[in-house]
């Protein structure tokens, strides 16, 4: 018994050191594919000429796709445009919706960018569009719409946590549309532990309930990303992120 034990504690050192070695500065990729904490934007963007391709799955708890039916599967890109801009197109399917007569694919095309960047004293500011083009008349087509700006400020620190990030966004339905994401006021807190710059823990508030997840990045290219929804809804992703020549 004590044989086992010690074998699964030495086990576990194991993967602790292994998953050490291979983690590199954890990358802000969110549950939408875009740039921000767990869900939410931030005034962060993705390094330049910095490609991100992966896929969320998420639940369809809060989500009015398909009236909230289905969990949904999202498969995204994005690109670091330009050192103030990003852009990305991300494509959602509600999972096991069967039909011959509608596109089952939502197509939504984003951007975001960032007039102000962050400063020993003032946070940076971003402006971002999400869903801001549609091929549907009347917004028919169009769902997790938003156009919103947010402010960001990194605050480091020296002892067990090495940095604290703060958003702080307002978002409004400026464009009609199906469904809508981040109306309102939303913020949220992300936090560094001291020497796991790999690893980030957000709590926020999307403008309609709180969630909770954590971000990991590997290998310098391997981003996951897991957390609740609602605190009660389990979301996850996987995305590579790679630089353009």
């Amino acid at each position: 018994m004590m044989q086992n034990r010690l074998l699964r504690l030495l086990s576990g050192l194991l993967i602790l050191i292994v998953f050490w070695m291979l983690s590199t500065n954890a990358m802000a990729q969110a549950t939408t594919g875009f740039s921000g904490y767990f869900s939410i934007p931030a005034a962060e963007l993705s390094p330049e000429k910095s490609v991100n391709i992966g896929y969320n799955q998420l639940s369809g708890k809060y989500y009015g796709f398909y009236n909230g039916s289905y969990d949904l599967d999202v498969g995204f890109a994005d690109i670091g445009f330009l050192p103030f801009m990003e852009v990305g197109i991300r494509m959602t399917r509600p999972r096991g919706f069967q039909t011959e007569n509608k596109t089952t694919w939502d197509r939504m095309i984003c951007t975001k960018l960032l007039p102000l960047y962050e400063t020993r004293y003032f946070p940076a500011i971003a402006v971002g569009f999400q869903g801001f083009f549609t091929t549907g008349e009347g917004g028919g087509a169009n769902y997790f719409n938003s156009t919103y700006i947010v402010a960001t400020k990194n605050l480091k620190m020296n002892r067990v946590i090495e940095n604290i990030g703060i958003s702080l966004g307002y978002g409004e339905d400026l464009m009609e549309a199906q469904t809508y994401q981040f109306i309102g006021v939303f913020g949220g807190i992300k936090i560094t532990p001291k020497s796991m710059e790999y690893l980030e823990l957000m709590l926020e508030y999307d403008a309609e309930k709180w969630n909770a997840g954590a971000r990991v990045t590997l290998l310098k290219h391997i981003i996951l990303l897991a957390g609740y929804e609602g605190m009660d809804s389990f979301s996850c992703g996987l995305s590579y992120r790679f630089q353009l020549p």
